[in-house]
């Protein structure tokens, strides 16, 4: 406590040398054991003396300041100490600046007091504000340092994270030098990139490389401050460092993966457009390929205008949405082109900015390959219609087929009853014979033509028909088919006209001849009273044969459909007591047709009647032909030849027999391919042509027999192959091994056929 002014006591002994009295501020005179020898009055008051006395004012200072004292007043020399005073008048304490001096004369130490309290204050603020600081610094989440002016730079400062990554730790890095503390190659770097803040005295951010101690090498950001002094001069500098190694590597990453994106971008064949709100920022070579125009036609217009009107609706509300979006939608290209495409929208980052980016794929080929599809299914589904129509046809098929063969055959079972009881007569009229015989024939010509209605199909099928076109004669086609047809036209009270014609085609004469002779049929069976016409029309370059009838006609809705095999117009149509056939002479025809590449048209009315027409390439007749027509090739007579004949069938053999020897003709039978072997062995040079059935029984074809026969022989002679099997399969087998096919059952006409080629091979 201060306190006022006051006598001067009696226990304080003066000292006579030193006038204290008229001495201003504080001075004491003392002794080693600390007695107050004399004082300055002002000692006095500061003091609180008296009551105080001069041996317990000791007791005014803090242990450890008294202490202090102590100790320095027992050596015989001078000292300065800063002395804590108690009982201050704030309650605090108070700080003397003690300077003595030892006096040898008087055996004593003369001191002066000077109150710095408030320095002491202000170095105690300052030391624990710097304790808080450093502690601050410590827990910062950076590195920070302090380092002195040029040359020497040393570090006056660092926080142990800026300590621990240089390799140092608090203590040690002090006062060491730059050059020291950071390296010489990291000091090199730091140099170049802080010539501002020497230069002009500026603060430098920059980004470099060190090692830290556990060998990984670091991406450092660095901050350097200068710490600018009163005469402008640098006398310091603040260094801040951050380890930025993670953020370094993401943003390589993130630039690798812009370029990745930049380079798929070029490289893509889909077009990339990249917008801000709609306005377009970016697109890639795709994209402007698939608009039409370059890319500086396309930066800042609004992906909208490329949207069709019926579409923009959907592209407004999908782009609005916030989530990655697909849709279909048409864009319009420079050219005024609608384009369909599939729009896929999505949000990413692109260097450092948000943006939203479009993916147009053309969708062109997917749409027309869906086209496809549709037609394909379609196709399927009208095929599995047609299929099973002509599955339900064919069961038509096979009762009708089921029911013409049997006619023919049972009315032969009946005309051989009836011949088997004229034989035992003792004698038979010869017109009721006859009778008898043609009718006979009329059943087997029926049956011929059912059987070779089948055969024409399964040709047709295995694609077996071999079409040879060349100058054919209308006349003669003409006169063979009003011989054929006119008595089943007359037997049904029909008048068949056949207009007389000098044109001549180019086309093959067989073929045409099966297609009129299917055509003329339909109209004898669908005709019940009036007539039927065929005549050939000259129309330029071409010559039309039409088949007019007066027959039931055909439906609108059915003209497709009756070219369709097994097809038949309806029971109804028919009369009772005829067959309605087996619905596959139209299909002949069309496809025949084909083959020829001729037009088949039709046109008819219901209950009036119908006209098929053929177009065919009219020709001149050929500078040799007759204007005549010859004699069927089979009414010539032919030579005698030797004939081997092979069917494992005895009835056949004989029947074949019989007829080739009535012909003239020599003839050889074998029931195996053994006795075929062994004949041709014996009688090699007298056969001349060989017949043989398909199937011999056992597993012998007559393809091997055929082969060993000719073996035999020596020599390779006109061979034939009769069978009755019309499967495309066995015509194909035997197209491929080059012998003739003859499908039974063979009439004459076909058998004279078959001898009259031999005899021109």
């Amino acid at each position: 406590m201060l306190c006022p002014n006051r006598a001067r006591s009696t226990n304080v002994t003066s000292n006579p040398k030193i006038p204290w009295r008229f001495v201003p501020g504080l001075g004491v005179s003392l002794r080693a054991d600390g007695t107050l020898l004399d004082a300055t009055d002002g000692f006095l008051e500061r003091m609180g003396m008296p009551p105080m006395t001069a041996a317990t004012w000791l007791q005014t200072l803090a242990g450890p300041s008294r202490d202090a004292l102590l100790s320095a007043l027992k050596h015989p020399h001078d000292f300065e100490l800063h002395l804590e005073c108690l009982g201050a008048e704030d309650g605090g304490s108070a700080w003397l600046a003690c300077t003595a001096w030892w006096s040898p004369e008087h055996g004593h130490h003369t001191c002066f007091l000077a109150d710095v309290s408030a320095a002491e204050d202000a170095r105690r603020a300052a030391q624990g504000f710097s304790q808080r600081l450093r502690m601050l610094f410590e827990h910062v989440p950076m590195m920070v340092a302090y380092f002195g002016p040029r040359p020497g730079a040393r570090c006056l400062f660092a926080n142990q994270q800026f300590a621990e990554m240089l390799g140092w730790d608090e203590r040690s890095i002090l006062d060491r030098s730059a050059r020291r503390v950071v390296g010489r190659a990291l000091l090199r770097e730091v140099f170049q990139n802080a010539r501002p803040l020497f230069q002009q005295r500026l603060t430098v951010v920059f980004q470099c490389s060190a090692k830290a101690p556990d060998g990984h090498c670091k991406r450092l950001e660095v901050t350097m401050v200068p710490d600018i002094g009163a005469g402008g001069h640098v006398i310091g500098t603040h260094v801040l460092m951050t380890d930025v190694t993670d953020a370094h590597l993401a943003e390589a990453a993130l630039r690798e993966s812009q370029d990745r994106l930049s380079k798929f971008m070029e490289a893509s064949t889909e077009g990339v457009l990249f917008h801000r709100d709609g306005v377009i920022t970016d697109a890639n070579p795709a994209a402007c390929k698939l608009y039409g125009a370059d890319l500086s036609s396309l930066l800042g217009k609004s992906i909208f205008d490329f949207v069709t009107p019926d579409h923009l609706g959907t592209a407004l509300r999908t782009v609005a949405l916030p989530t990655d979006a697909r849709l279909e939608s048409e864009i319009v290209t420079a050219q005024g082109e609608r384009i369909p495409v599939e729009v896929i929208g999505r949000s990413l980052l692109r260097f450092g900015e948000q943006l939203s980016m479009v993916i147009l794929r053309d969708i062109r080929d997917r749409r027309q390959a869906q086209v496809r599809i549709q037609e394909l299914i379609m196709g399927l589904r009208t095929e599995k219609d047609r299929a099973e129509g002509a599955d339900r046809a064919k069961s038509v098929f096979l009762a009708a087929a089921s029911h013409d063969l049997r006619q023919p055959i049972h009315a032969l079972g009946l005309f051989l009853t009836a011949l088997r009881s004229m034989a035992q007569a003792p004698s038979v009229p010869a017109a009721e014979l006859g009778l008898i015989c043609r009718r006979m024939q009329a059943s087997l010509d029926g049956l011929g033509q059912l059987l070779n209605m089948l055969l024409d199909v399964s040709r047709l099928d295995a694609n077996a028909v071999e079409v040879t076109r060349g100058p054919s004669s209308l006349a003669q086609l003409l006169a063979e088919l009003d011989q054929e047809f006119q008595p089943l036209a007359q037997e049904k009270g029909l008048r068949l006209r056949m207009v007389d014609s000098a044109l001549w085609v180019h086309t093959d004469l067989t073929v045409l001849r099966r297609i009129l002779a299917n055509l003329l049929s339909n109209a004898v069976r669908y005709t019940h009273r009036g007539r039927i016409l065929l005549v050939c029309r000259s129309r330029a370059q071409e010559v039309e044969i039409q088949v007019w009838d007066q027959g039931i006609g055909i439906a609108d809705e059915q003209r497709e459909a009756i070219f369709e095999e097994f097809y038949q117009i309806g029971p109804s149509t028919a009369r009772n007591h005829e067959s309605h056939g087996m619905g596959l002479g139209l299909s002949i025809v069309k496809r025949s047709a084909q083959l020829l590449q001729a037009p088949l048209q039709v046109r008819s009315q219901p209950g009036h009647g119908s006209m098929f027409s053929i177009r065919l390439p009219r020709c001149e007749a050929p500078a040799q032909a007759l204007g005549t027509a010859s004699e069927p090739a089979y009414a010539r007579t032919a030579n005698s030849r030797g004939v081997l004949v092979i069917d494992d069938d005895a009835q056949v053999l004989h029947a074949m027999h019989s007829v080739l020897t009535a012909w003239g003709h020599r003839v050889f039978c074998a029931h195996s391919p053994d006795e075929a072997v062994l004949m041709a062995a014996q009688h090699g040079t007298q056969i001349d042509v060989l017949i043989s059935d398909y199937r011999l029984g056992g597993v012998v074809t007559a393809v091997e027999t055929i082969q060993a026969v000719h073996t035999c022989l020596q020599r390779e002679i006109p061979t034939y192959i009769l069978t009755g099997d019309t499967s495309p399969q066995r015509i194909q087998e035997a197209s491929i091994l080059g012998f003739p096919l003859v499908h039974k059952p063979v009439d004459a006409h076909t058998l004279r056929a078959v001898m009259m080629d031999a005899a021109l091979s």
